[in-house]
């Protein structure tokens, strides 16, 4: 289980020596986003949607519910998650594959210019109800776990 979030501070980079008390508390809401989605192997299509509920999500009797989010406020936040995803990268956290059959491992690391590409796409980032969707999984990093276990 995922701990719940705390105010948004930011993470110290990759080479820093720092570990946090708890990383999964140091990270920003879009951050925390990525990363649960990263640990459950997920899409990032799903990523935007999951930063919705986290951050807007109110109790109702059965649970917790978040409004709709239009297309239109996805692809208005498709930068900052792209930022989000590409410098999660960069420090060596997370990774990014794209299988066509939804098996991490039939799919190689992608490039520095297929990733950019990726993050770039809208299809990566947008649930299609009616068509086929661009699936791009993310993955923790070995890095994440070890960083994750100590804290």
């Amino acid at each position: 289980m995922l701990p719940d979030r705390a105010a948004a501070v930011p993470v110290p980079a990759a080479d820093c020596q720092h570990v946090p008390v708890d990383v999964w508390q140091e990270l920003t809401a879009e951050q925390y986003a990525v990363m649960v989605n990263a640990t459950e192997e997920a899409y990032l299509s799903g990523v935007i949607y999951d930063h919705n509920f986290h951050t807007n999500a109110v109790p109702t009797g059965t649970g917790l519910v978040a409004p709709p989010i239009s297309e239109e406020m996805v692809r208005f936040l498709i930068p900052r998650f792209a930022d989000v995803v590409a410098d999660l990268i960069e420090r060596g956290w997370i990774e990014i594959r794209e299988p066509h059959d939804g098996e991490w491992n039939s799919a190689g690391p992608m490039t520095d210019e297929e990733v950019a590409a990726a993050l770039a796409d809208p299809d990566t980032w947008l649930w299609h109800e009616q068509r086929a969707n661009r699936l791009i999984m993310l993955m923790t990093t070995s890095t994440w776990d070890d960083m994750a276990k100590r804290s």
